[in-house]
Formats: structure tokens, C-alpha cells, sequence
């Protein structure tokens, strides 16, 4: 016969259902015959038996009720096995009362029969039997229904005065007592048994439930790595059938290799005493190389011994194998882009060697023009009528314009080369260095100039003096039509930006436009109204950029403008701050 767990129970039941039997019949047949006499045996004899035959229908009745099904992965202890054969809703609860009266009365029908006089010992023990069985397979109301049934039949037929329910001795009200306050605590007991079975028995479907209905592979095992407990997940996993996994450990059920690595580490997370999640790479007998996310703990015993190990694993084969190909993709691609990068900035590099050595060669030519032009208007100015010396002032001019735009190109390339070094800076000291300059270079202009104490910031110190160099000139050009010019430099913010901030009263400008601001050689306003070449806001941008900072600004014609910028790691001083 196959080893399942019906099949065990059926060996078992049939087993002490065979020692019960025999029991009774010895031990009753005993008793009769100590108190029946010859006369009566007979008929007692058929008595006991059909009582014997209805109280084990009902216990037969419980035990096949709590068979477990043949697809169950472990059979299930005792105390689960009870749980289901008494859980509320097996039995039909007319069927449990109906015992409880019929095994009461038979009870009481055996007492009255035998012909021996009892005296002064009614044995009201025997009928805790009856109230015993209906409480357990009925509980509560079955119990008191027992009791009830077995308090009035003694006291109406074998408690003298018999055949009347008044009781005279005191010491037989005492025992009836007795009876009754035991049937009623053993139908309390019974009712808090059954539900405490029927809460264990639900706790025990619902993880059943979670375990089968679980793609994950769930499994227990002992402190010696023998399976306690495998669900369908893991028998997919290991290519048996859950029967052949239980009781086995994984030197049974995959390559030793693996086997080997499954053990140690599980004997290593026994030793530690504390879960642990991680990757676990599995060969099967198969050869089929999976990939799990195992989640691992002990299982402690009430001692807080460590008897076993408890584990969830996720296959995540497929997911490891895109993950690596991601990866992979995404090396390749880095690399590409690296490689693209590095031809890139090769390729501006060398663009920006070449526009420096041009507007660096086109000094010498550009200063022989502007010589020979000279030489022309003083060795032969006489000799040149008006439109003659009005094509060399022409030509001195564009000179002297193209050496601006080569000056401009020039400092714009190099703000972008060389090494960036990174210190504090004091902005305050700078600015105000260059508006003494400018007002020293002009000392008619009466400006009204305000700068903030303390204004510092992390960066290279060169680079910014230049930044902030081309912010006052242009502050201070665009002002030049009012008396009341004003320019200021504070710690302040603009659209959420906060930073160094430059504001003029000046022309300011139409922020429509604002987008020519910055593009080299772009101009907002007529040569002749405010002259320049169109490139100190594109240096300045460039040099923001370089430190990973950057630059806005707001204005209105007529107005003035304001110019903030921001760099990482700045260390600006807020104090004297003005809005």
C-alpha cells in the first residue's frame, strides 16, 4: 500500500479502533458481570453493544472527516486532525443533540437495568462519558443538553426517592451537584477547545491556501536540512513529486555542487540566527541552470533554539538574463558615448586651436594695415585729397574694429582653456577694484554704486574677475545716458535663482529679445547709441557654464537690467543683502 497520508490513517484508525473494541468488550463484560446477575446479561450485553456501536459511528464519523485530501504535501498532526473533524459545520447540529439525548439515555437505560441495588454509590461517573463525547463533537449546548438529560434521569431513576425528581440524602444532592457542575465546565472546556481548533484549523487553510496558491517555491526544513514541508512551487523546481521531496535533503534532490553550497549556506544562516535575502544560483538534476531570490531565517523552538530553516524562493532566471543584457547594453552604449565624447571634444579642441591661432596670426596683418594707413595720412596727407583720406580713415577704422573682434575671440577661447582652479573668491573686493577703474577712466560720470560686504564664492578667481569685469562695464556703459546712473552689486535671487546679482538703472532692454543675450556678437541696442562688439555676455556665460553654475537676468527698456548668476558650492554671504 502506498505511503500517504490517508493510507496512514486508515492504518491508524483501523488499529486503535481494533484495541478500543477489544477494550470495551473485556472491561465491560467485567463489569456486568460484578454487577448484573445471570438473568440480565443478556439483554445488557445487547445494550452495551449498540451503545458501543453509536459512540464509535460518531468518533468514526470525526476521524474520516478530518482525513486529509490525497494531494495534501504533509499529513497533518493530531491536534490538526481534530481541529478538522470538530470544527463547527461538520456535524449537522440537530445530529449532535440527537446523540447527546440518545447516548444520555442509553446511559441511563444501562443504570436502571442492572438488577444489582447500588445503596450509596450510584456511579454518576458513568454518565460524564455521554456528556464528555457530546461536548467534544457538538460543544457547548450538546454538553448542557447531556447534562441536563443525565441530571434529571438519575435524579428521577437511580437516586432515591426513585421515580421522583425530590432528592433526599444530602450526600446524593451533593454528587448530583457534582455531576452537573462537571458537565457544565466540561461543555465550557469543550466549546473553548472547539474554537480554538476552528481558529487554528482556519490559520492552517489560509497558509495551505498561501503555500499551494503561491508561484514561489516555499519550503521547511529540519536543523539536518531535511524537508519538513515543500509546496507545488518547489516541487517544479526540483522535478518531484512533493512526496519525494519530505523527509529528503538536497544532497537527494540536486547535484552535489550545488548541493553542497545549498547546505553550507543554510547552516551558515542557522549559525547566525537571522534572515536573510540573497541570490542563489541552482542546477538541477536536469542540467537546467536557474537563478532564485531566496529569502532564508530559522525556525525557533520555544526555547529560542534554532531546529530548522524556513525559506521563499522567486526564480528570477529570466530577469537575471535581461538584467544582464541591460547591463551589458548599457556598457557598450557608455563606451560609445565615451568614445564619442572624447572624439568630440578632440574635434572642438582642435577647432578651438585653430580659431586661436587664427585670431592670433591675424594680429601681424592687421597691424600692418593699420601701420601703412598711418604711414599714408602723415608722409602723404597732403598729397591725398578728401576722398582719399576719407578711404584711410575708413580703413583705420575697420582696423581698429577688427582688432576688438580679434581681442574679444581671443579671451573668449580663453575663458574655455586651461586648468580650472578652485578657490575662494571674494566678489566684493573685485567688484568694487573694478568700479573704481571705471569711474577713474571717467571722472565726470557721477554713478551712485552700492556693493554688498561679504559677497564670496568658490571658483577661479581669474575667470571671475573677468565674469564680473564685463557684467560692471556693461552696467556702467548702459547708465552712461542718465545722471542718475546706479549700479549694484548684492546677494540676491532671480526666477528662483539665487546668487550673485548685478542691477543698473540703465537702457535695459525688451525681454523678447532675451534670447540674443548671450550668443557671441549679438547686440541688443545701435552701434552708435552704445558701441561695443557684442561678446562680454558670451564670455560671461561661458565662464558660469565652466564652473557648472549659471546666469539670468531680467529687464525692462528704459528700466535698467538685472544679472544673477549661481555656482555649485557657493559660499555667498547674505548679510547686507538689499532687494
Amino acid at each position: 500500500m502506498t505511503d500517504t497520508a490517508r493510507n496512514r490513517f486508515i492504518v491508524r484508525a483501523t488499529g486503535g479502533y481494533a484495541v478500543l473494541g477489544l477494550a470495551w468488550i473485556f472491561l465491560s463484560d467485567r463489569l456486568l458481570a460484578a454487577l448484573a446477575d445471570v438473568e440480565s446479561m443478556r439483554w445488557l450485553s445487547t445494550v452495551k453493544g449498540v451503545f458501543f456501536i453509536l459512540a464509535t459511528t460518531a468518533v468514526f464519523f470525526v476521524g474520516l472527516r478530518a482525513v486529509p485530501a490525497a494531494a495534501a504535501s504533509t499529513a497533518p498532526r493530531p491536534l490538526e486532525a481534530l481541529a478538522g473533524g470538530l470544527s463547527p459545520g461538520r456535524l449537522p447540529g440537530w445530529a449532535t443533540h440527537a446523540f447527546a439525548v440518545a447516548a444520555t439515555l442509553a446511559m441511563l437505560f444501562v443504570r436502571d437495568s442492572v438488577a444489582v441495588e447500588f445503596g450509596e454509590r450510584p456511579l454518576l461517573i458513568l454518565f460524564m462519558f455521554p456528556i464528555v463525547l457530546s461536548a467534544l463533537l457538538g460543544g457547548l449546548w450538546p454538553g448542557l443538553v447531556a447534562t441536563t438529560v443525565a441530571a434529571l434521569g438519575l435524579a428521577y431513576l437511580a437516586i432515591p426517592p426513585v421515580r421522583s425528581l425530590r432528592i433526599g440524602a444530602a450526600v446524593d444532592v451533593l454528587q448530583w451537584g457534582f455531576l452537573i457542575a462537571n458537565g457544565v465546565a466540561v461543555s465550557l472546556l469543550s466549546e473553548v477547545l472547539r474554537r480554538a481548533l476552528t481558529r487554528m484549523e482556519m490559520n492552517r487553510r489560509l497558509l495551505d491556501v498561501v503555500i499551494t496558491g503561491t508561484p514561489d517555491a516555499v519550503f521547511v526544513k529540519d536543523a539536518q536540512g531535511r524537508y519538513l514541508l515543500a509546496n507545488a512551487a518547489t516541487a517544479g523546481v526540483v522535478g518531484k513529486p512533493v512526496a519525494e521531496i519530505v523527509g529528503r535533503d538536497d544532497h537527494c534532490l540536486f547535484p552535489d555542487g550545488p548541493a553542497r553550497e545549498i547546505v553550507e549556506r543554510d547552516r551558515a544562516i542557522m549559525a547566525a540566527g537571522r534572515t536573510q535575502t540573497h541570490e542563489e544560483r541552482l542546477t538541477t538534476l536536469d542540467g537546467t541552470d536557474l537563478v532564485f531570490l531566496a529569502t532564508k531565517g530559522p525556525v525557533f523552538d520555544d526555547a529560542g533554539r534554532v531546529v530548522g530553516l524556513f525559506g521563499i524562493s522567486r526564480e528570477i532566471t529570466d530577469r537575471k538574463r535581461a538584467d544582464d543584457e541591460i547591463r551589458g547594453l548599457n556598457a557598450e552604449l557608455e563606451q560609445r558615448v565615451a568614445e564619442r565624447t572624447a572624439e568630440l571634444q578632440s574635434a572642438n579642441l582642435e577647432l578651438e586651436d585653430l580659431a586661436y591661432a587664427v585670431a592670433h596670426n591675424l594680429r601681424a596683418p592687421l597691424r600692418a594695415i593699420g601701420g601703412f594707413s598711418q604711414v599714408l595720412r602723415e608722409d602723404h596727407g597732403d598729397k591725398l585729397d578728401g576722398d582719399m583720406r576719407a578711404c584711410l580713415d575708413q580703413i583705420a577704422q575697420a582696423s581698429s574694429e577688427m582688432g576688438e573682434l580679434i581681442d574679444g575671440i581671443l579671451a573668449l577661447l580663453r575663458c574655455t582653456r586651461g586648468e580650472l582652479r578652485r578657490e575662494t573668491v571674494d566678489i566684493s573686493r573685485l567688484a568694487t577694484r573694478r568700479l573704481d577703474e571705471l569711474a577713474r577712466a571717467e571722472p565726470q560720470r557721477k554713478v551712485a554704486r552700492e556693493v554688498a560686504a561679504g559677497l564670496a564664492v568658490t571658483g577661479d578667481a581669474a575667470m571671475l574677475g573677468m565674469a564680473m569685469g564685463h557684467l560692471l562695464d556693461n552696467a556702467w556703459k548702459f547708465t552712461g545716458h542718465r545722471a542718475d546712473a546706479a549700479i549694484r552689486v548684492f546677494a540676491g535671487e532671480l526666477d528662483g535663482l539665487a546668487g550673485i546679482c548685478v542691477a543698473d538703472n540703465g537702457a535695459g532692454f525688451d525681454m523678447a529679445h532675451a534670447g540674443q543675450l548671450f550668443p557671441p556678437f549679438q547686440r541688443l541696442h545701435r552701434q552708435e547709441e552704445f558701441p561695443g562688439i557684442g561678446i562680454g555676455l558670451a564670455t560671461v556665460q561661458r565662464i558660469v557654464r565652466r564652473h557648472g553654475g549659471e546666469i539670468r537676468a531680467v529687464a525692462a527698456p528704459g528700466a535698467g537690467a538685472t544679472f544673477c548668476f549661481s555656482l555649485p558650492r557657493a559660499a555667498t554671504a547674505m548679510e547686507n543683502r538689499h532687494e
